[in-house]
């Protein structure tokens, strides 16, 4: 079986495609769509089949009055009655829907007028008109079958009036025998509707046996979520199919030795900054600097050993932890030991690690091989043998190398193991004191379409034993294969003698751009010159505040709501699953329809 994180993003690609297709423009640029396909489309379809100007007069009138002015009818008629206060639904939705619709009512009446022209077949324009209702009608019902939560009466209404208005104008514009339109029009209604709610009852009906709740709740809540940025509906749904859990939280605070006033705080957790966007704890790496940062404090929340089962399903969770991590900054434990920086390899791995009073922090990476997040059992299994030696420790995934999603090899996992081991095995404390600055940055607006969350870039740098080693974390989904190395030598050259480069694995950037993982990794759309060059400068902000700093740590467990592997493997793949079974339907159904259509025409 897939790792979680593979198997979540494989599955949630094609839901990020679609809500893209789904980011409409204005009302205005919308309306002026409709009418300028309404007219072209109509006076071209009447201008080949009879190239005079009345023609083009025909055809105009034809646009506005069979699909421009119902479809805007229409649309009003929704949004302040039928479907009213229907997420996620609105009038500018409407508008496209209706745009989408006569679009492709228009391009069937085209080529059926070349029909016309060419094969002597079909009456213009009455029969191309009517064979494009066996595809308007199935398209507007399972729209509105989808998403709607109105009756389904109310739902029934909303996919027949514009074409029932539509038709009704034809027939009016059209000398034509009324059986013959109105008939087409019941057969094209019985075709969409009839199999429409079968489909729907059986999803409905396998999602509450293997899902517990209703899927079409979850898609639309889905898409409200993606659309509005309201995620009240989509974390209501993750907390019934969520399970009860405990994540781990530790803690490392460093004070100034010269006023006793925080400077710096690293955070790290097992949580997993997802699933997407503002739902659950995918802002949480951001959430937490934001609560405890000050002009004089930064904030380090690195991404922890976690999977995508270890998503927070609600903001009442991220408010838990936060809150864990207050008790947790009175509360923590003293001590002022430290150690140098280290760097194990194994093979493809590499751990470092560094001792700060009671905590030993690692940091994991296979760079620049690919790496996705680690598993949470080879966490579980270093922490243990860590707990061994030492108070609390904090693992870290660096999360810094992807170009493509992969599943970790036995031989890769073995070896972060390994190399895990000897550095705990081989840390040991070298003395008291040790100095440290700070600095933050902001990477041209922290754009999440560029690939960076809001949380920026944060520097951690410490000096110890004549040692400089820079801690950088990026608020961002991984990082482009290779500019980890680059930005180590770069920092070399400025007389850095190590560190890492990670990111927080914030889900904020996802499902935003149309790439190849969903996402743009930190560095694939910023020039990585200028990256390397802002580093080193904040780097060099951090050096100009070094001083002596006294540490303290602690470590507490915080009970939570998380998706859980179980919830997460059925979730994804029954929305998958039906996904293909309604793209199958759909195809099929209009398949079957038009041929209908077209036979009762010839």
């Amino acid at each position: 079986m897939d790792h979680p994180s593979v198997h979540f993003i494989g599955r949630m690609l094609p839901y990020y495609r679609f809500t893209r297709f789904l980011a409409f423009p204005s009302i205005s640029i919308l309306l002026f769509q409709l009418i300028a396909t309404s007219i072209i489309g109509c006076l071209l379809a009447f201008f080949l089949v009879n190239p005079v100007f009345s023609s083009v007069l025909h055809g105009i009138v034809f646009g506005i009055f069979v699909f421009f002015v119902p479809s805007v009818l229409v649309d009003i008629i929704a949004s302040l009655i039928l479907l009213k206060d229907d997420p996620p639904f609105s009038f500018r939705r409407f508008l496209a829907l209706s745009l989408f619709s006569c679009t492709t009512w228009i391009l069937i009446i085209i080529l059926g007028t070349i029909g016309h022209i060419q094969l002597d077949i079909f009456v213009f324009p009455q029969d191309p008109f009517l064979i494009g209702l066996f595809t308007i009608i199935p398209l507007r019902s399972i729209v509105v079958f989808s998403l709607s939560s109105k009756s389904n009466l109310r739902k029934i209404i909303f996919s027949l009036l514009q074409p029932l208005i539509s038709t009704l104008t034809v027939s009016f514009l059209v000398v034509s025998k009324i059986t013959i339109i109105w008939g087409a029009f019941i057969l094209a209604t019985t075709i969409s509707i009839v199999p429409l709610i079968f489909l729907l009852r059986f999803i409905e009906r396998q999602g509450k046996r293997i899902i517990k709740v209703s899927p079409m709740r979850i898609f639309k809540a889905f898409l409200v979520d993606w659309l509005d940025r309201k995620n009240e509906m989509f974390e209501a749904f993750l907390k019934e199919i969520g399970i009860e859990s405990e994540i781990e939280v530790t803690l490392i605070r460093f004070d100034s030795k010269s006023n006793s006033k925080m400077k710096g705080i690293i955070v790290i957790s097992n949580f997993h900054p997802g699933p997407f966007l503002n739902v659950g704890s995918s802002m949480l790496p951001y959430l937490i600097q934001n609560q405890f940062e000050t002009k004089s404090i930064a904030v380090f929340v690195p991404h922890g050993i976690s999977g995508h089962e270890n998503n927070l399903v609600s903001q009442e969770d991220n408010t838990k932890v936060i809150s864990a991590i207050k008790t947790m900054l009175r509360d923590c434990e003293p001590s002022n030991i430290a150690s140098v920086f280290k760097t194990i390899e194994v093979g493809s791995a590499k751990v470092n690690a560094q001792i700060f009073g009671k905590c030993l922090l690692l940091t994991l990476t296979q760079s620049p091989k690919d790496m996705e997040d680690i598993p949470i059992e080879l966490g579980k299994e270093v922490a243990s043998m860590a707990k061994n030696k030492f108070k609390h420790v904090g693992i870290i995934d660096s999360h810094n190398c992807i170009d493509q999603v992969k599943m970790f090899s036995e031989e890769e996992l073995n070896n972060l193991r390994s190399a895990a081991y000897k550095a705990i095995e081989s840390s040991s404390a070298t003395g008291t004191k040790i100095e440290m600055g700070v600095a933050k940055h902001n990477f041209e607006n922290d754009n999440p379409r560029q690939g960076v969350g809001p949380g920026g870039m944060r520097v951690f740098l410490f000096k110890n034993s004549d040692q400089l080693i820079a801690y950088i974390l990026i608020d961002a989904n991984n990082m482009i294969k290779g500019l980890r190395e680059k930005i180590l030598t770069s920092l070399n050259d400025i007389g850095i003698d190590g560190g890492e480069i990670m990111t927080t694995d914030t889900h904020v950037v996802n499902g935003l751009v149309r790439a190849k993982l969903g996402y743009y990794p930190f560095g694939e759309i910023l020039n990585q010159d200028n990256i390397v060059n802002s580093i080193k400068k904040t780097v060099k902000d951090a050096q100009e505040n070094l001083e002596d700093v006294t540490i303290c740590s602690s470590s507490k467990n915080v009970s939570v709501t998380s998706l859980g592997s179980r919830s997460l493997e059925n979730l994804t793949s029954f929305m998958y699953n039906i996904a293909r079974l309604v793209v199958r339907y759909l195809g099929i159904l209009l398949l079957v329809s038009n041929l209908i259509g077209i036979a009762l025409f010839i």
